[in-house]
């Protein structure tokens, strides 16, 4: 039995950051985010983006009700405020936010924080509470 998705055009399956839509989430200032995998490309159970969030900017104080996020970081410097506990990230370094759990994410330094983004289950915009 198959389970592909007949409304969904099977090229967007393979997504790239380049034609991945742009867009600057809510609550963020200095940030650009690009969806790779989402329900628009087929996904039911996670979505994955790429972020670039320019220095000094980044996520006010905010928590995902029932939504994990995951980043691994992939260039810049980040400083991370999560269950307490404040942190400073560069690449191949990552951080877990449990859903419901206060985080902060701001980039440091001089170059722009380019990071990728891991949500169970997909996050869309509207599961953002502001702390």
């Amino acid at each position: 039995m198959s389970t592909a998705k007949t409304d969904i055009d099977p090229k967007m399956y393979f997504m790239t950051e380049t034609r991945a839509a742009a867009y600057q989430p809510r609550g963020h200032s200095g940030t650009v985010n690009r969806r790779l995998v989402s329900p628009e490309t087929g996904a039911t159970q996670m979505e994955v983006l790429i972020g670039r969030i320019e220095p000094g900017e980044g996520a006010s104080a905010h928590f995902h009700p029932g939504i994990d996020q995951f980043c691994w970081m992939l260039e810049g410097r980040a400083r991370v405020e999560v269950g307490g506990l404040t942190q400073e990230i560069g690449p191949e370094e990552s951080v877990f936010f449990p859903a419901d759990m206060p985080h902060t994410f701001t980039a440091i330094g001089d170059t722009p924080v380019r990071v990728l983004i891991c949500y169970g289950p997909p996050y869309g915009e509207g599961a953002r509470v502001e702390c």
